[in-house]
């Protein structure tokens, strides 16, 4: 997709208010039909298992695509896999990538 956005939540602190403030920024875009994926590493699922968010579960209803690198674990959301080069793929299809 040409004008897809990319975010990648590295798991450097998925808790902190920037990523809730990164959170509402994706969703604000895809709200306005901007085509979105998140992309949860391993790491940061990690984290998100210690402790929800709500915001998380409304991604799929607003179109984000979802996509890890690792087996899901039961998550909140619908989580795609993907492995290594599929996932260079998409971030080179993209037309931003924002790392948070």
């Amino acid at each position: 997709m040409a004008n897809q956005i990319l975010y990648i939540a590295s798991g450097s602190a998925p808790l902190s208010s920037q990523f809730q403030e990164t959170l509402d920024m994706l969703l604000t875009g895809a709200a306005f039909g901007q085509p979105t994926t998140l992309w949860l590493t391993t790491a940061c699922l990690d984290q998100l298992q210690l402790m929800p968010s709500d915001i998380l579960a409304q991604l799929p209803d607003f179109g984000v695509r979802c996509v890890t690198n690792a087996p899901a674990p039961a998550a909140q959301i619908p989580l795609e896999t993907l492995d290594d080069q599929k996932l260079l793929a998409l971030r080179d299809d993209c037309s931003q990538v924002l790392v948070f």
